[in-house]
């Protein structure tokens, strides 16, 4: 018997082709967007993950509020009226005899004249190990050259205004610069709007500590890089650095420490929400193709009245009408939402490209990860509205007079 109801709500169908394929295509675009977007913010998830995970013993130490993902550049906002205050010497010491820390590299900042190509401007330095440049600008997009390694001297990474606006002439690798009258080649060129770091790398000038204080002869610390030997006592040893150092000054709210496994949570609880706002937006298209779907068996019922009073007549009960259109619906999701699971995994390759093409994958490659989940939930859900699209038009089908369907025109 359902073999039978089966066989006559796909003669239906095909009999009704073009409205069909139509009505299933909207399942389809709904449930290709749905599947496409979990799969990329699934992807970003697993990449971000394997990128930071490695970096989870590490703590960022600095003065004030302490780092934040949505901080690009505006820390110690570049207004000369500041006073900016520093970590000292002491710090450093205080943080590397406290349990538990592994090691312990500082992030030093100072003023110096640069000159290229005949002219001179005045820039702001950063120097650091190479190891902290690795952590902090690690992600960055660089546009050319790369960043230094172990064993590299008298050399620079400069942010993307330094080298095409600051000076007449574009900057690139592998030229000469002269900083406090030292020469320097540059060795690599952040992309521009980069905010990898504590700060905005656009108008960085990068080099290591060693040559910082050779060139400057300061050890201005604006952070610190602290890792500890055992991953699961990190947040204690960040509230331990955090009492060390503001006790040092005083000041119960002088520096912050902040543990890249607390940053990483935050970034993917971000992700978490974005994703679920697009899915809910692209949730929308299917509500437009349920009511497609409700449409079109509508329509079907009243171009099939007397067909449904012939099929009552001759001993169609109530619930067979009803279990046709009903198939008819789920049939028409069904395939709707196979299409569209289909379209949805060959989408987000084409969306993750594009987004890596245009920058936007944050200075790491990512490959979109279709689950189990989502193809489970690509075809719950496209059944779901199937069954709801079409207990309406079924009911009414169900419901009608035997006498008076047969005699409608």
């Amino acid at each position: 018997m359902l073999r039978d109801h089966f066989n006559l709500a796909y003669k239906n169908i095909r009999e009704r082709m073009s409205r069909s394929i139509l009505t299933l295509l909207g399942i389809a675009v709904g449930i290709m967007a749905i599947i496409s977007l979990m799969a990329i913010g699934e992807g970003m998830n697993q990449a971000i993950t394997g990128e930071l995970s490695s970096l989870s013993d590490t703590i960022i130490v600095q003065v004030g509020e302490g780092f934040s993902i949505f901080d690009f550049g505006s820390r110690n906002g570049g207004s000369s009226s500041v006073e900016v205050e520093y970590l000292t010497e002491r710090d450093m010491s205080d943080i590397e005899r406290i349990p538990g820390i592994k090691d312990v590299s500082p992030q030093l900042t100072g003023a110096g004249l640069m000159i290229f190509n005949g002219e001179t401007m005045g820039v702001s330095l950063t120097g650091m190990d190479i190891e902290t440049m690795v952590i902090q600008y690690g992600f960055e997009d660089i546009e050319s050259g790369e960043l230094m390694k172990n064993g590299d001297q008298n050399k620079v990474i400069i942010g993307n205004d330094v080298a095409h606006r600051y000076f007449d002439a574009d900057i690139s690798i592998g030229n000469m610069i002269k900083i406090n009258d030292k020469k320097f080649q540059v060795k690599g060129i952040f992309s521009k709007g980069g905010g990898g770091g504590l700060t905005s790398s656009d108008d960085i000038i990068l080099i290591t500590s060693r040559d910082f204080k050779k060139l400057t002869g300061e050890s201005n610390i604006q952070s610190v890089i602290a890792r500890v030997y055992n991953v699961n006592e990190v947040d204690a040893v960040a509230d331990e650095i955090e009492r060390v150092v503001n006790e040092n000054h005083g000041d119960d709210e002088f520096a912050s420490a902040t543990t890249l496994s607390s940053i990483l949570d935050s970034i993917l609880s971000i992700i978490g929400i974005l994703q679920m706002v697009l899915i809910a937006i692209a949730s929308i298209a299917l509500v437009v193709a349920s009511i497609g779907i409700m449409n079109t068996m509508l329509t079907s019922v009243m171009e099939r009245t007397r067909e449904i009073g012939i099929m009552k007549a001759i001993g169609a009960t109530t619930k067979d009408v009803m279990l046709i259109f009903m198939i008819e619906g789920v049939l028409l999701s069904i395939v709707g939402g196979i299409i569209g699971i289909l379209l949805g995994i060959f989408g987000s390759l084409g969306i993750s490209s594009m987004l890596l093409s245009f920058g936007m994958g944050g200075g790491a490659s990512f490959e979109p990860v279709i689950s189990i989940v989502a193809v489970g939930l690509g075809i719950g859900v496209s059944l779901i509205v199937g069954i709801l699209s079409s207990l309406y038009p079924a009911w009414r089908a169900a419901s009608m007079s035997p006498i008076e369907a047969v005699r409608y025109e």
